[in-house]
C-alpha cells in the first residue's frame, strides 16, 4: 500500500511540473537595468515590458514592532522561496533599493512562467530600518506599440495590447477613440476611459488604508513621478487588463496588497501600487502576483484569476 501511494505521489508531483513546464511564455532580463521582456510563442509580434523598481514610495503609518505584530509566517514565506526557486524556467531579479527617500531595502523577484502568463513572487527585506504601515511601491506592466518612440521598444513592442498604436494609427482622425483597458467595479468590467492622461482607481485594500490614516489624502497621494492621477470611482480589486481590439486576446496583471491601479500614456503601461509594508526591521515579507498573457476573453481572465487568487479580498497580510 505504501509503495502504491509513494508511486502515486511522485505521479503527481510528475504531473505538475509537466504543466508548469508546458508554456508557451519566456521570461528574461532585458540589458537595461531594472527591467524584464516577456514574449509567447502563441501570439507571435509581440513582447512585454515590466518595470521593477519606479518612482518613490508612498509612505503612511508606523513601522510593526516584530514580525508577530505584522502577521509575518517566516516559514510560510522560506517555502515560497524555495518553491519558485525550483521552478521551471524561473526568472529571479535582485535589487538593493538605496535610493533617496526610500528606506533602504532588498527586493528578489521570481518569475515562473505558466501556460497562461507568469506567476510572481516578491520578497522585501529590511535592514535596521522597518517599512511603514502603508509603503506603495509602483509595479509596471509595459506594452509600448510600434509608434511609440523608438527607445521604448527595446522594453516592449506590442502592437496587440497597444492603445497608443490604435489611437495613432486606426482612430487617428476618428473624434472619439477606444480604450482597452479594462478593471473591475461594482462586480462587473468597466474599461477605463480612452485618454493621454493618467487614470486611476482605489482598490478596497487602499480605502481601509486611507481610512486608518487621517493625513492620506487619496488623490493627493497618487500625484506620483511626473504625473498626477486621475482618480476615478474605487475598483473591486487590483486586477487590472488590456485586450486586444478584437478581444480575443488578454492581458494584465494582478498582486496581493494591491492599492491602486493605473494606466498611463505615452508610455502605454498598466500599473499596480503595490503594499509591501508593515514589515518590521530585520524581517521578510512575500506577495504573491501574477501575469496574464492567453487567448480567451475578460471572462476567462476573471475564472482564472478567482482560481489562482481565492482569497476574497485579496489582500493576503503575508505569504
Amino acid at each position: 500500500m505504501y509503495a502504491e501511494m509513494m508511486k502515486w505521489c511522485l505521479l503527481c508531483v510528475a504531473s505538475q511540473a509537466a504543466a508548469l513546464n508546458d508554456t508557451p511564455i519566456t521570461a528574461k532580463l532585458a540589458t537595461q537595468d531594472g527591467f524584464a521582456t516577456f514574449a509567447n510563442r502563441e501570439h507571435p509580434g509581440n513582447v512585454i515590458g515590466y518595470r521593477f523598481h519606479e518612482h518613490t514610495p508612498f509612505v503612511h503609518g508606523k513601522v510593526p514592532a516584530s514580525i508577530q505584530e505584522a502577521g509575518i509566517d517566516p516559514v510560510e514565506i522560506a517555502r515560497l522561496e524555495k518553491t519558485y526557486a525550483r521552478r521551471p524556467g524561473v526568472l529571479k531579479y535582485r535589487a538593493r533599493i538605496k535610493k533617496k527617500a526610500w528606506v533602504p531595502q532588498a527586493w528578489t523577484f521570481y518569475l515562473a512562467p505558466v501556460k497562461d502568463g507568469i506567476d510572481l513572487l516578491l520578497v522585501v527585506e529590511t535592514g535596521d530600518i522597518g517599512l511603514n504601515a502603508y509603503y506603495g511601491v509602483q509595479q509596471c506592466f509595459r506594452m509600448s506599440g510600434t509608434t511609440n518612440e523608438a527607445w521604448r521598444h527595446k522594453i516592449a513592442r506590442t502592437p496587440a495590447f497597444s492603445e497608443f498604436d490604435l489611437w495613432n494609427l486606426r482612430e487617428k482622425d476618428k473624434p472619439t477613440r477606444t480604450s482597452l483597458t479594462s478593471i473591475r467595479r461594482q462586480g462587473k468590467w468597466q474599461r477605463i476611459p480612452a485618454a493621454e492622461f493618467t487614470i486611476g482607481g482605489t482598490t478596497p485594500l487602499g480605502l481601509r488604508l486611507a481610512g486608518e490614516h487621517a493625513d492620506w489624502d487619496v488623490e493627493e497621494a497618487m500625484a506620483v513621478g511626473p504625473y498626477k492621477v486621475h482618480m476615478r470611482d474605487p475598483v473591486d480589486c487590483g486586477l487590472i487588463t488590456r485586450t486586444n481590439i478584437g478581444q480575443t486576446w488578454v492581458c494584465g496583471i494582478f498582486w496581493d496588497r494591491t492599492s491602486h491601479v493605473t494606466d498611463h500614456h505615452p508610455a502605454d503601461c498598466l500599473h499596480s501600487v503595490v503594499n509591501i509594508g508593515t514589515t518590521p526591521a530585520n524581517a521578510k515579507r512575500a506577495i504573491r502576483g501574477k501575469i496574464y498573457w492567453f487567448k480567451g476573453t475578460l471572462e476567462d481572465l476573471l475564472k482564472r484569476w478567482k482560481h489562482d487568487f481565492p482569497d476574497p479580498l485579496h489582500t493576503r497580510k503575508s505569504r
